[in-house]
């Protein structure tokens, strides 16, 4: 693992018939008494301590789709990451390792459990350890819901995406790590809807089940996963599991108009589905944006 990266490899335990292409991602994560991270939604239901160490496992209860944050301050502390978006609803395990954020973690879990999640833009390396390395102004706020502090001082988290965000201004504070002041920016629906949002679903799972390996084969159970959910958290959910450039995961993430969003992400599927049919085309990717 790179020193920088404190992304988490999550351990994957799966059951038979469970689906292969990232739909887990939203379900609630598990973490053992040795560190191991779980998903929850990939336990088998008899399982209730950790395989390895034969610890409790601690249980991250489903809290609904939508949290109020009513009482949010409108201040959160920024945790940039390179090469990483977070979108709302989906929960990410994080190895937390710089004194900088053990410092901030530490913070948190005394207050509203709330971060900021960023994403570096290029060239940030030589700016990295300083706190003006170039950050995208569109972030995800998350909040943690799990968390262990091991013994020598580091921490395994579990972070949520709640609410899309935007940065409006960054505060000079005295703490380690950098806080800044949000926009929070919830997924908006037209009262007059741009698209027919039941066939949008259906071709975002139909185009989603014929690009992704081994989709197919696990149609059933991936319908089954995601019939129930809004548009916007399938569209969510959908784009934290495609494999594109960090400047079009954000340009995605920067969209809380749903039927807008969408339409990005279908062009975008529609094009990886061309792109395996017809190997070597060389047709642009990502697309450009719909003149629609």
């Amino acid at each position: 693992m790179s020193r920088r990266c404190a992304i988490w490899p999550t351990t994957e335990l799966r059951s038979a018939g469970s689906t292969s292409i990232g739909c887990e991602s939203i379900w609630q994560h598990v973490l053992s008494p040795c560190e191991r991270v779980f998903q929850r939604g990939l336990l088998l239901p008899e399982w209730r301590h950790c395989p390895s160490c034969m610890g409790v496992l601690m249980m991250n209860e489903p809290s609904g789709l939508v949290e109020d944050l009513s009482e949010f301050s409108g201040v959160a502390p920024l945790f940039p990451l390179p090469d990483f978006v977070l979108f709302p609803q989906v929960t990410q395990p994080l190895h937390i390792f710089e004194p900088r954020y053990r410092t901030m973690i530490a913070d948190v879990l005394n207050g509203e459990r709330l971060i900021a999640i960023g994403t570096l833009k290029p060239n940030w390396d030589s700016l990295y350890v300083t706190k003006t390395a170039p950050v995208y102004p569109e972030v995800c706020l998350g909040r943690v819901m799990l968390e262990r502090e091991m013994d020598d001082g580091k921490y395994i988290i579990v972070i949520r995406g709640l609410c899309r965000a935007r940065i409006k201004a960054e505060r000079l504070t005295k703490t380690p790590y950098r806080q800044v002041e949000l926009d929070l920016k919830y997924d908006k629906y037209s009262e007059t809807p741009e698209i027919h949002r039941g066939n949008r679903r259906a071709e975002l799972l139909e185009t989603l089940i014929a690009t992704l390996p081994g989709a197919d084969g696990n149609r059933e159970t991936t319908e089954n996963a995601l019939k129930d959910l809004p548009l916007g958290v399938l569209s969510d959910l959908i784009s934290s599991s495609l494999k594109i450039p960090t400047e079009t995961m954000i340009s995605i993430l920067a969209e809380n108009n749903v039927d807008v969003r969408t339409d990005l992400l279908l062009e975008i599927l529609r094009e990886q589905q061309r792109e395996k049919q017809e190997p070597g085309s060389g047709r642009k990717f990502p697309p450009d944006f719909s003149a629609n």
